[in-house]
């Protein structure tokens, strides 16, 4: 068998084709060959153009997924393996699947993505999509390894948000066509599985694989301080729905979100500065009357 390993050079402080290499021995005597993710022009030419017999390994995290199928045309024949790299890996915690183990075939999870529209682009995610604390995090999480060789923590990001660096704000929110108001918003992500931000289950009982390919947004809410810590330390385990006046779990196909203010966007773990407005759709959106 012939596999095309993809990997991010920039990945693991810059060990990413280093780290790739950990799955020969995990997938046996065969031919590999190795390609640069960020030096790929077209990812479906690439593709393509591929021998028949040549199946493909992606490896890292969260945010290579996402560069992945945002670029890729998603009924292709080939088998598209993945192996969890990443400092996050929320989506192999959602299928239960441990980092740097043997490669394992992921065309089902892909092949029926939701969608964001955020400042007038379409993208494909595969965890979710949030503004917010999270948004912030994320974005904080970003600027920290820039500055440092040093990786950033998003639950130190968390901590300082808490406590005084990020400002809630009022979120208005249509879901399937029904509205909401959620005044003092801190999260208000959408979830396509349980985990985002490295492993916080802001949405314990969504499956990214229920048949009636819904969603779950999760709005928490609060001006009582205390009440957002406590929230915020349940959300670590998903035990955060017990709080039901100032959590909000919404299941539905089609959400739009309204921002009183611009924020920081976070797409799996990807960030989007100045977004004040986006809408997600499930890949079986509803029709309203």
């Amino acid at each position: 068998m012939e596999y095309a390993v993809l990997y991010n050079p920039h990945s693991g402080g810059g060990k990413g084709l280093q780290i790739a290499k950990e799955i020969e021995p995990l997938m046996g005597n065969h031919t590999y060959t190795y390609h640069d993710l960020t030096a790929i022009d077209s990812l479906n030419v690439f593709i393509n153009t591929l021998p028949k017999e040549t199946d493909i390994i992606l490896t890292g995290g969260d945010g290579s997924l996402n560069s992945f199928i945002n670029q890729i045309e998603t009924n292709t024949d080939k088998n598209i393996y993945f192996y969890a790299s990443g400092s996050g890996n929320d989506f192999a915690r959602d299928i239960n699947f441990k980092k740097r183990t043997k490669p394992i075939i992921i065309n089902e999870y892909i092949k029926s993505l939701p969608t964001a529209l955020i400042n007038g682009k379409t993208y494909k995610f595969i965890n979710c999509v949030g503004s917010g604390m999270d948004g912030y995090c994320c974005g904080e999480v970003e600027r920290l390894r820039a500055l440092s060789k040093r990786r950033g923590n998003y639950l130190y990001a968390a901590i300082k948000a808490l406590l005084y660096a990020y400002k809630p704000c009022t979120a208005y929110v249509t879901a399937d066509g029904k509205e909401y108001t959620f005044k003092n918003t801190w999260l208000v992500p959408a979830m396509n599985g349980r985990y985002f931000g490295g492993g916080f289950m802001a949405a314990p009982k969504q499956n990214r694989l229920n048949q009636e390919s819904t969603i779950s947004l999760v709005a928490m809410h609060s001006r009582n301080f205390f009440k957002i810590v406590i929230a915020f330390l349940l959300l670590m385990k998903g035990k955060h729905t017990i709080m039901k006046s100032m959590i909000n779990v919404i299941e539905g196909h089609e959400f739009s979100v309204k921002l009183s203010r611009s924020a920081t966007l976070q797409i799996d773990g990807e960030t989007i500065p100045d977004v004040m407005k986006y809408t997600v759709s499930s890949a079986k959106k509803t029709v309203h009357r």
